[in-house]
C-alpha cells in the first residue's frame, strides 16, 4: 500500500509548484481552445514566448560578458601584482576598486536566465504530467488519486501483462489507456468523469499524437519504432546549442580559449545526459526540449549578430568613459 501512496504523491506533482502548474495549465487550456486542440503547436508557442521574455536577460548577459572581456588585461595585471595567496585581501580590494571605477558588476552575468528557464520547465512539467488536473481542470482528481490508482492499477497490469507493473504518472497513464478505463472511471466517479470531461480527455488524447505512431504520452524506447526520433533530435539540437554557445563565448573572449576547453567538454556532456534522460520521461518532455534547443540556437545567433563582441566592447568603453567623467565632475562639484 505504501508504494501505491508514493506513486499517487508523485503523480500529483510537487505542492510547491502547484500554483505554477495551475497558471500554466490555464494558459495551455486557452491555447488549445484557440488552436483547435493542436497540442504541439501550443508547446511551440509556449517555448517561443518564454524565450522571447528571456531575451532581455540574455542581451544583458552578453553585454556584461563583453565588458568583462574588455577588463581582462587590467584584471590579469592586478592578479600578477598579487601572486601570493596571503595577499588575497589586497587583490580583492583592488579588484573591487577596478569594478567601481569601471561601473561594472560581474555578478550580473549570474544565473537569471537559467533560473527563469528552470521555473518555466517546472510549469511545463505540470501541464505535461498532470493535464487532467491543470489543463482539463478536474479539480477533485488530486483528492481522489489514491482511490483511482487502486482501481486502475490491476487493469493496467492486465493490459501490459506484468503483475508487478507500477504507475508513476497516474494522469498520463489514464490518458494513454483511457478507452480501457473509461467505463470503470465513470461508474466509480460519476461526478468527476462526466461525459463532458471524458470528451475533453479524449480530445486531449488525440492531440497528443504528432503523427501516426508518435504518441507523446509514451516513454521512448529503441523497440518502439518512430518515437525514438524524439531522443535523437534532443541530442542533435542540444549538441547544436552547446557548440554554438561555445563558439560564441570563444569569440567574446579569445584570451580565455584555453579555459574554455574544459568548459566546452562539460557543455558537450550535457547533450548526452539529456539524451539519456529523454528515454526516462515521456516524449512530450523531449519534444519541449527539442523546441527549446532550436529557439535557443536562433536566439544565440540573433544576439551575436545584433550585439557582436567588438562593437559591444567599444560601445561599453564609450559608455563607461562618459559615466566615469560624469562621476568625477559630480565629485568636483561636491568638493
Amino acid at each position: 500500500m505504501n508504494s501505491i501512496l508514493l506513486a499517487a504523491t508523485v503523480s500529483n506533482g510537487v505542492a510547491l509548484f502547484k500554483p505554477l502548474y495551475w497558471a500554466f495549465g490555464k494558459c495551455m487550456e486557452f491555447l488549445l481552445s484557440v488552436l483547435g486542440n493542436q497540442y504541439f503547436l501550443a508547446i511551440v508557442i509556449f517555448t517561443f514566448v518564454t524565450r522571447l521574455l528571456l531575451l532581455p536577460l540574455n542581451i544583458k548577459q552578453q553585454k556584461t560578458m563583453a565588458k568583462t572581456t574588455r577588463l581582462q588585461p587590467k584584471i590579469q595585471k592586478i592578479q600578477k601584482k598579487y601572486p601570493d595567496p596571503r595577499d588575497r585581501n589586497k587583490l580583492n580590494e583592488e579588484m573591487q576598486a577596478l569594478y567601481a571605477r569601471e561601473g561594472h558588476n560581474p555578478m550580473q552575468m549570474g544565473c537569471g536566465p537559467m533560473l527563469f528557464q528552470m521555473v518555466f520547465l517546472m510549469g511545463i512539467i505540470g501541464i505535461i504530467y498532470y493535464p487532467i488536473s491543470y489543463v482539463i481542470g478536474v479539480s477533485d482528481f488530486v483528492d481522489q488519486s489514491s482511490r483511482i490508482l487502486d482501481i486502475i492499477l490491476p487493469m493496467y497490469r492486465e493490459i501490459i501483462g506484468d503483475p508487478d507493473a507500477k504507475i508513476t504518472y497516474l494522469q498520463l497513464n489514464i490518458i494513454e489507456h483511457f478507452d480501457a478505463y473509461k467505463e470503470v472511471l465513470q461508474a466509480e466517479f460519476p461526478k468527476m468523469f462526466t461525459d463532458s470531461v471524458c470528451a475533453q480527455i479524449h480530445d486531449f488524447r488525440e492531440g497528443m499524437f504528432l503523427i501516426k505512431g508518435l504518441d507523446m504520452t509514451a516513454v521512448p524506447h529503441w523497440k518502439d519504432g518512430i518515437i525514438v526520433i524524439i531522443p535523437i533530435l534532443c541530442l542533435v539540437t542540444s549538441l547544436g546549442s552547446s557548440l554554438i554557445s561555445t563558439w560564441i563565448q570563444k569569440k567574446n573572449n579569445p584570451a580565455a580559449s584555453q579555459q574554455m576547453g574544459q568548459m566546452a567538454m562539460m557543455m558537450l556532456m550535457m547533450p548526452f545526459f539529456s539524451f539519456y534522460i529523454s528515454f526516462k520521461v515521456t516524449a512530450a518532455v523531449g519534444f519541449y526540449w527539442i523546441i527549446s534547443n532550436i529557439v535557443a540556437i536562433l536566439q544565440q545567433l540573433y544576439i551575436f549578430k545584433v550585439f557582436p563582441p567588438r562593437k559591444t566592447q567599444a560601445r561599453n568603453m564609450i559608455e563607461n568613459t562618459i559615466e566615469r567623467r560624469s562621476r568625477e565632475e559630480n565629485i568636483k562639484k561636491i568638493k
